[in-house]
């Protein structure tokens, strides 16, 4: 009995020691941000396809995967920066508007200091049944939504650090050299955003739950 009992506690303990590396440990891994996919999100804030894109995937996505994501966006799209004699503007493809609307955008980012929210907000702005949205109108409307202060978001958009900040944004996206928005890069790799929830998942090497309920829902 005393060898039989010592076989079921080896035994046992051998189980604990399986469990231990090949479950409890990659999954510590995975949730203490080993396995974060790295995504970019280079887009203009009234391009129709960037609104689609943030409204109908990236939104959703990041709502869901937050927190398994390094998240980078760059609001400046197809814009360009003109330097004369120390001034800085900006000239972009759908007007004056666009440009003010990503310094919204770009003032989120640096005045929340929290990827999700700056990212949900920022959605937000863009989905706009009364207007073009990411404006003054869009940024209070947003703001009060997600219990936020969207004055000095405006204050920043409408001052140097707006400018300064949609420069950094153009220098960066000068360095990748896309020729179209949304311009989505994954761990690196482009995607076309069409199922943007499973290029995403499909970049994990340990699923976390939304992935495995996405697949279970739809693959």
């Amino acid at each position: 009995m005393n060898t039989i009992g010592h076989i079921i506690k080896m035994s046992n303990l051998i189980i604990c020691i399986l469990f231990t590396f090949f479950i409890i440990i990659p999954a510590y891994r995975f949730y203490s941000g080993a396995n974060k996919v790295d995504v970019k999100l280079y887009y203009e804030c009234l391009c129709p396809d960037c609104k689609r894109f943030d409204k109908y995937e990236f939104g959703p996505a990041v709502a869901k995967l937050s927190r398994y994501l390094n998240i980078h966006t760059y609001p400046y799209g197809n814009a360009k920066t003109i330097e004369e004699n120390g001034k800085i503007e900006f000239k972009c493809q759908h007007g004056p508007a666009e440009c003010y609307g990503n310094k919204l955008h770009a003032c989120a980012i640096d005045h929340l200091q929290n990827v999700t929210k700056a990212v949900l907000f920022n959605v937000c702005m863009m989905d706009s049944d009364n207007d073009l949205g990411s404006n003054d109108e869009a940024a209070d409307r947003c703001a009060l939504s997600m219990s936020l202060d969207s004055n000095p978001i405006k204050a920043c958009a409408k001052g140097e650090r707006g400018t300064q900040l949609l420069k950094y944004y153009g220098d960066e996206s000068m360095k990748v050299n896309f020729q179209y928005v949304p311009y989505i890069l994954i761990n690196g790799q482009v995607s076309d955003g069409t199922d943007f929830m499973r290029d995403v998942c499909s970049q994990f090497h340990v699923l976390p739950p939304p992935c495995m309920k996405y697949y279970n829902n739809y693959v």
